[in-house]
């Protein structure tokens, strides 16, 4: 690629995600080149852990994350404005994520799971926590990622997992509405090759 440099492999492609910086790209096996537009740099404080992560926005919209978790591509995405019933099932003081914060604080969030369905489709909440989010590049085109703020408390996450099929799995927003984004994991082979811009 012109101006570009193909990264020698001293960690595995998937490890490099991490690393990405806005114009930095990557090739996705069966898909293509796609360069990173916007990189969100995260972290969690949790008692006295704190845990870091990834998300990068590609060319082509879709969202990336590089976390403890593993390494997600996620291509679709629903914003779910306020006012609306989805919304309000997600985020009202009797919510679901209100509920599964309940079940986790009681442990009971293996045996009380938290359901919700999006698109005729039945999801599992698996996770929810606040981020602080520093942004590297250009302003996310998604309005709820645009509105993440300054303070850690205003901008929930939470995850998802389909209950019929497991490696479909999603990442939720919300700071003024909520985005949905849905995709599955990546394997170590989907990624073929990683490129730094070049300085």
């Amino acid at each position: 690629m012109a101006n570009q440099n193909e990264v020698p492999d001293p960690t595995s492609n998937l490890e490099q995600l991490a690393t990405l910086l806005p114009g930095d790209s990557l090739d996705i096996w069966g898909c293509g080149t796609f360069v990173v537009k916007t990189a969100l740099v995260c972290s969690e404080a949790v008692d006295d852990e704190t845990s870091n992560w990834h998300w990068l926005f590609l060319d082509d919209g879709s969202l990336l994350e590089a976390s403890p978790d593993g390494y997600f591509r996620y291509k679709q995405h629903q914003i779910v404005k306020q006012g609306t019933s989805l919304y309000e099932e997600l985020v009202a003081q009797d919510g679901a994520l209100v509920r599964f914060e309940e079940h986790v604080r009681a442990g009971e969030s293996g045996r009380r799971p938290v359901l919700v369905t999006v698109d005729g489709k039945e999801y599992r909440i698996s996770s929810t926590g606040t981020v602080r989010v520093q942004r590297l590049g250009e302003a996310c085109q998604l309005s709820p990622w645009q509105a993440l703020g300054n303070k850690p408390d205003d901008n929930v996450y939470f995850g998802l997992v389909e209950t019929a099929d497991e490696s479909n799995v999603g990442v939720g927003l919300w700071t003024q509405h909520v985005c949905l984004s849905f995709g599955k994991e990546l394997s170590d082979t989907d990624v073929t090759a990683v490129y730094r811009q070049a300085s």
